[in-house]
């Protein structure tokens, strides 16, 4: 243990830790994990599943503009009926807030950072969106429901990849659950204001 200064432990750790009573082989197996952790949320892997999703979002917000508007006329409780005008500038203000939240959170690259769990609830978000309400109202409506095919190929593996990613990084997984569920109320909060505002910012 003469070589526990060189593996970064400082003065308070040698003072609380009896070193004739602990393993050198678990000690080493720790630092060994937090090296790996660490590196798992900042190599090219991560990095590219996050922008590729991020791309996904977008191809998926897009396609959504285009041909949810007049979908939404027959949709019934699924999607009550939207003006293009104000389902694009909703659509607009949510994209930039994915793609704020994303960059915010690859700078952050801390893991258990709240930057991290506001993110994770991002992407969470997208996936429980390909169920609902895009699965469920393609199923119950026997309608193509738009944004389902982007979702179902990109939002929705995409972000099972990195959640897990996270939580074999050790994140705690009930405020992932508690990020996902705020970021989900949240945005959807925002929505009536947004379409709200778009009647008045965007004319076709």
């Amino acid at each position: 243990m003469n070589n526990i200064e060189k593996l970064c432990f400082d003065n308070w750790f040698k003072e609380k830790v009896d070193l004739s009573k602990t393993s050198d082989l678990k000690i080493v197996r720790v630092i060994s994990v937090n090296k790996i952790t660490r590196l798992k949320m900042n190599d090219n892997i991560t990095i590219a599943l996050k922008l590729i999703f991020i791309l996904g979002f977008t191809i998926h917000n897009i396609e959504e503009s285009v041909w949810l508007p007049e979908w939404a006329k027959h949709a019934k409780k699924f999607h009550k009926p939207i003006e293009r005008n104000q389902f694009i500038f909703a659509v607009i203000i949510v994209t930039i807030i994915g793609y704020l939240v994303t960059v915010v959170e690859i700078i952050d690259n801390t893991p258990g950072s709240i930057y991290s769990y506001i993110y994770l609830g991002f992407v969470g978000m997208m996936g429980l969106n390909t169920i609902l309400p895009h699965l469920a109202a393609t199923i119950l409506l026997k309608k193509y429901a738009p944004g389902l095919i982007t979702a179902l190929l990109l939002n929705l593996p995409l972000s099972i990849i990195i959640i897990v990613r996270y939580i074999v990084a050790g994140i705690n997984v009930y405020f992932l659950i508690l990020a996902i569920m705020a970021f989900t109320v949240i945005i959807l909060s925002l929505l009536k204001p947004l379409f709200k505002h778009g009647d008045k910012l965007i004319r076709f």
